[in-house]
């Protein structure tokens, strides 16, 4: 650190001694005795002062008492203890404005304050050997100051810095705490994901633990457990894990393990780690005030890898972190047990967890029904649905809503409408109930009470994304486009990819004349989807309307390309080719049309007349001939052929005969009258 300037000097006595005013001495009429003096007046009113401060030694005007002792005597050097002492107040007055600007986010003003009492303290330790001042607080002082910068320095991710912090402060062997810093040189090194160097600092502070400090070993045995974990060496973490869960067994640490366990394959260990889990007593005496200094970094699920241990401080917030990891090893157990028969496995842990945690046992039977719901069992959820529908509170509330959703899938409506009010009876603030109690309506065409339904899940759950999609689609039914579009605009914030609210929200733009809104929300959406046919198809019909023929096209052709069996699309691209007069390039696409309708002869002749456009008349008489043997009573295509072989004399005289014969037959007919 550098060297700091002075931090203040002692004034000398110049400095502070009182100038005195001029003055000139008082004025007598005679020297004689007082008798002769002439009396003072006063100026000033009746309560004013009416005669100065007199010397106590003569007659001598001193209005600020200079030469009195009492102001010399107020002004005395400070002892190098007592600068001393102000020094220490100011450095620990840094470490506590350090804490407070931390707790407010003010990261870069902490630092800035720990740098500050470092440099204090430095200049502190100078001058108490300058002065041979007695130095018994040192070390406490340089403790307190370093680990406060080392700690500023993590708050600012300055990681380096914190670990040379702590270093310094882990070679002071002196103090008591210092072979504890081990353990957050260890974390840091963690979260700079070098879990070699992680390892080596818990294993220092593992051989400096004391015998009864079994806490602090259980945890840095579980952070060593981690940190091999991270390093990919399984087997080296599974030894750390069973180590400390010898030496008192725990949730957490029996959750990483079968973790590991499980990765390994070893289905016997994973098996007995979750019975051992859930043999695991509620309360344990590892879980003190030495929690926050350990990771707490569990090897499956959400949470942060460097969140603090949890501090549980009654039982309740103990059980909660218990539910937590028994849950997910549940979940993770469960579909792993048999692989040829995933529902086993679910009965066994539901077994296991039954007589000690029997709500838990519950959520998991809840949690294997819906795995028959997503493999469209819907015969095997249902029964496990209806067991848990005699059980009460949120379960059945859970097991009706379930019932509901099943019963309208299978076109049940009455019984999905009667399950939804059972489970609203138990909570009316169930906004999946209230969603599927919608739907019931929705499908009865009762579209004003599917919105107050909606409306209702929506207050419950502000971001319930099929109560506003549902919504969506009410208020499109009602003629209400406006309202409609906002709806699904609103889906379109929570769930900025979902192509279903995309296509919504084009179509009415679409379907409402509004060209312009329709193409923008269209090309969004064929951004997300640009592989769907359809889609691209009604953009490029939106463009041609809208004198851009050669986007309209593009998107054609592109439709063409993704889904190339489109009728529509393709005889309306031949027909673009046909009127730019480009009879070459509508051949394919008629030949396309022919290829995909076969029964329609006027594809055919479109081929044909397109092949007569370019020049091709034998090509063109051979596509009639063609035809003519298809649909052989085709009179229109006999003209053709007739007209084709006169203008290019390209048939024989039989045939051009016997066309002419049914010609005019075909005239004599059209001549006689109407019986």
């Amino acid at each position: 650190h550098p060297s700091m300037s002075r931090v203040g000097s002692i004034p000398s006595r110049g400095q502070n001694s009182v100038l005195l005013m001029d003055r000139r001495p008082m004025t007598m009429q005679s020297s004689m005795g007082l008798s002769n003096m002439r009396p003072w007046t006063s100026v000033g009113g009746s309560d004013a002062v009416s005669v100065a401060t007199m010397s106590m030694s003569g007659n001598t005007f001193d209005p600020l008492n200079a030469t009195s002792s009492h102001i010399n005597s107020v002004v005395r050097e400070k002892s190098p203890r007592e600068i001393a002492g102000e020094q220490e107040l100011q450095i620990n007055k840094h470490i506590d404005e350090t804490v407070l600007l931390k707790s407010n986010s003010k990261k870069i003003e902490a630092l800035d304050k720990a740098k500050e009492a470092g440099k204090k303290e430095q200049l502190l330790r100078k001058y108490k050997k300058a002065h041979s001042l007695p130095r018994d607080n040192d070390l406490a002082l340089t403790f307190a100051t370093w680990f406060n910068l080392a700690r500023a320095y993590e708050a600012n991710d300055m990681m380096d810095e914190a670990i040379e912090s702590y270093n310094f402060l882990a070679n002071q062997r002196k103090h008591p705490l210092s072979r504890r810093l081990r353990i957050n040189m260890g974390n840091l090194y963690y979260a700079k994901l070098d879990y070699s160097s992680a390892i080596r600092q818990y294993k220092i502070a593992l051989d400096q633990t004391e015998k009864d400090e079994r806490s602090v070993a259980h945890k840095i045995r579980r952070n060593i457990g981690n940190a091999y974990f991270k390093s990919g060496y399984i087997r080296d973490a599974v030894k750390s894990y069973e180590d400390a869960m010898s030496c008192a067994p725990d949730f957490q640490t029996g959750f990483n393990l079968l973790v590991c366990h499980l990765a390994l394959g070893d289905l016997d260990s994973t098996k007995a780690d979750f019975v051992r889990i859930v043999e695991t007593p509620f309360k344990s005496e590892l879980f003190d005030q030495d929690s926050n200094i350990f990771l707490s970094d569990t090897l499956c699920g959400t949470q942060s890898e460097m969140d603090g241990v949890k501090k549980c401080n009654n039982l309740d917030s103990y059980t909660k972190d218990a539910d937590y990891f028994l849950l997910n090893a549940a979940r993770l157990v469960a579909p792993s047990i048999d692989v040829n028969d995933w529902s086993a496995g679910y009965d066994w842990v539901r077994s296991v967890l039954q007589d000690r945690h029997e709500s838990l046992a519950v959520q998991i039977e809840l949690e294997q029904s819906t795995r028959w719901l997503k493999r469209k069992d819907f015969k095997t959820a249902s029964k496990m649905l209806r067991a848990l529908e005699k059980k009460l509170g949120e379960t059945k509330a859970i097991a009706c809503t379930n019932l509901s959703f099943i019963s309208f899938l299978d076109g049940d409506v009455d019984a999905a409408a009667e399950y939804a009010e059972a489970a609203l009876d138990i909570d009316q603030y169930n906004a999946s109930a209230l969603v599927n109690r919608g739907n019931c309506h929705f499908i009865n065409k009762e579209y004003e009470s599917a919105k107050e339904c909606y409306l209702e899940a929506m207050g419950v759950q502000g971001d319930c994304a099929q109560a506003i999609f549902n919504l969506g689609l009410t208020n499109g039914m009602l003629k209400l486009p406006e309202e409609a579009v906002r709806s699904f605009e609103k889906i379109h914030r929570i769930t900025p990819n979902n192509p279903s609210a995309l296509y919504q929200i084009a179509d009415i733009h679409d379907v409402s004349d509004n060209d312009e809104d329709a193409i923008k929300w269209f090309s969004v959406l064929t951004a997300r989807v640009p592989t769907d046919a359809t889609i691209l198809a009604r953009l490029g019909y939106l463009f041609s309307q809208n004198d851009s023929e050669s986007q309209g096209l593009h998107y054609r052709m592109e439709s063409f390309r993704h889904w190339p069996v489109d009728l529509g699309v393709i005889v309306s691209i031949g027909t673009w080719f046909v009127t730019k007069k480009m009879f070459e390039k509508s051949i394919f696409f008629f030949q396309q049309a022919a290829l995909i309708d076969p029964t329609e002869i006027k594809w055919g002749l479109m081929v044909a007349n397109a092949q007569r456009r370019i020049g091709e008349h034998q090509l063109g008489f051979k596509v009639y001939e063609n035809l003519l043997e298809k649909f052989p009573e085709s009179i229109e295509c006999k003209l053709l052929r007739m007209k084709i072989s006169f203008q290019f004399s390209i048939s024989n005289l039989d045939l051009l005969t016997n066309d002419m014969l049914i010609l005019q037959a075909c005239r004599a007919y059209l001549r006689a009258p109407s019986i």
